[in-house]
């Protein structure tokens, strides 16, 4: 009933919704971005770079030897203003926006595929870490019965399922997804249960240990080392079904480690219960400067073989050991994310964006969701020591670079494409009638970046150009301060909109292309 309630909401919407200039596009159905995509890059006149105070355009001069000539470079504007006008009766539409793209202009495609994190990796990046264990224990560790137990409970679960479609879906007042079970989905998860239960110990113990050797994938597993202190790793064993491919590794935490960032320090001291939780009060501002920090990152992250990534963002932070009873403190100094490093793209530095929801409320011929490759990423924890907490997930292997530059669309192209599609989409519906929550529609930021897309109806993953759109819509009785506050907020999630700026199309960051 949820569900069809769901639809019917949004046909309503929809159903009220203007008219867009042209329809936006979701997905496509013919094979012209693929084609794109492994196109034979042509060299072109050598370019001489111009002013950036307005759009910028190629500048070519003669060149003797036209084989040796360098590849054309795509410049954009860096900053992007349109004044406010109205989208609707109660709606506005504004660009303010800083523009952020490639330096030198050239855009690289790369083919990507999942990589399934190994139990030798995990070996080997906890000898690089650690010092060596004497005793080992595991953690959060299901049992042979345990795990006999959930599968009993998912194959009833599955069976109650049938049994409510045999009846013909009748309204029992009971919650359920309607999409159901579908047979390689039973199957997948009942291989998956059986591999948990022939792995699983029967007992857990602790056991005298000489080296990290027996670690399998899928374990969490505390160690005490040769000094006396003790150390965790963790990791969930690789299911392209579920997208699942994670390793952790701390050391200084007898329980779960717990990265407590700067800027949750300061939103949880500002709020009236903040005397009752423990972090607030036992945490300790670091010493260590960012230029400092990320030098002991980069330098730590080579010694454990790891090359070609870069730091997205980052800030001072807190090493923790959460358990049942409390937290205690283990060290101080900053939390880094890395992500790869495509050639010098610029890189999102937030952590909390999403894919706008006003994409539900789209349309678009051939919508599919496919499913995409996770966004491949390292977090750190380091001390002037060095790391205490890695975090490796979602590992991805480069399998080619079909394309040094792939030709993009143009920028005004771009600029059409995100009013198009926010015109569409905003719903704005609920505030018609009442000029006082009149919204102001603004975006505010536009990057250039890599972002993982399937082509569709093809098992094939690219690392694509893409625009991440960043924008918001507040009251116009809002004040411009809060919207400020809001955008720079670490802990506040950002809506966005992800263009395809090889075709045009908009991209659904958690459906796939």
């Amino acid at each position: 009933m949820k569900r069809l309630l769901v639809i019917f909401l949004t046909l309503l919407l929809l159903g009220c919704l203007p008219t867009p200039e042209q329809a936006f596009v979701v997905s496509k159905s013919d094979n012209v971005l693929e084609q794109k995509l492994n196109a034979t890059p042509k060299p072109a006149e050598e370019t001489v770079a111009v002013s950036t105070d307005e759009p910028r355009e190629s500048v070519s001069e003669p060149v003797n030897e036209p084989t040796e000539a360098p590849l054309k470079a795509q410049f954009f504007p860096e900053r992007w203003d349109e004044d406010a006008e109205n989208i609707r009766e109660y709606v506005t539409f504004a660009i303010h926006a800083d523009v952020e793209a490639k330096a030198d202009g050239l855009y690289p495609v790369y083919k990507t595929r999942p990589e399934p994190i190994t139990e030798e990796q995990v070996i080997a990046l906890a000898n690089k870490l650690l010092t060596k264990p004497k005793e080992r224990e595991l953690v959060d560790t299901m049992t042979k019965d345990e795990w006999t137990s959930a599968f009993k409970s998912f194959l009833d679960e599955v069976a109650a399922w049938e049994e409510w479609e045999r009846k013909g879906r009748p309204d029992d007042g009971v919650d359920r997804d309607e999409t159901g079970y579908d047979p390689e989905f039973i199957e997948q998860e009942s291989q998956w249960y059986m591999e948990q239960i022939q792995n699983a110990p029967d007992k857990l113990d602790k056991a005298p240990v000489s080296d990290y050797s027996g670690y399998r994938l899928g374990e969490n597993v505390r160690y005490t080392l040769e000094d006396g202190s003790v150390a965790q790793i963790g990791s969930t064993a690789f299911r392209p079904d579920r997208d699942f491919n994670v390793v952790s590794i701390s050391k200084g935490c007898r329980h779960h480690p717990n990265v407590y960032k700067e800027s949750q320090y300061k939103s949880d001291k500002h709020m009236s219960d903040a005397l009752s939780k423990k972090s607030v009060k036992i945490w300790q501002q670091t010493t260590l400067s960012r230029e400092d920090a990320e030098a002991i990152a980069y330098r730590e992250i080579e010694r454990l073989g790891f090359s070609g990534f870069s730091i997205a963002y980052g800030q001072p932070a807190n090493l923790y050991d959460s358990t049942e009873n409390g937290t205690s403190y283990v060290a101080s100094g900053w939390s880094f994310t890395l992500r790869r490093d495509y050639d010098g793209y610029p890189l999102v530095d937030r952590f909390h964006y999403e894919s706008s929801s006003l994409l539900e409320f789209g349309s678009g011929d051939g919508f599919v969701y496919n499913k995409p490759i996770s966004e491949e990423g390292i977090s750190l924890f380091v001390d002037e020591t060095g790391i205490w907490f890695f975090g490796y997930s979602a590992q991805k292997a480069i399998v080619g670079k079909p394309n040094a530059n792939v030709e993009l669309l143009p920028f005004a192209e771009i600029v059409r494409i995100v009013r198009n599609t926010l015109t569409a989409c905003y719903p704005s519906l609920r505030y018609q009638g009442n000029e006082n929550l009149s919204f102001d529609l603004e975006v505010y930021r536009m990057i250039l970046t890599p972002y993982t897309l399937r082509v569709k109806d093809s098992d094939d993953f690219y690392e694509v150009p893409c625009w991440v759109v960043f924008f918001d819509g507040w009251h116009k009785t809002s004040s411009r301060e809060r919207r400020e506050e809001n955008r720079t907020d670490p802990n506040a999630t950002l809506q966005s909109i992800i263009i395809n700026a090889v075709d045009g199309t908009v991209v659904h960051n958690k459906a796939g292309y």
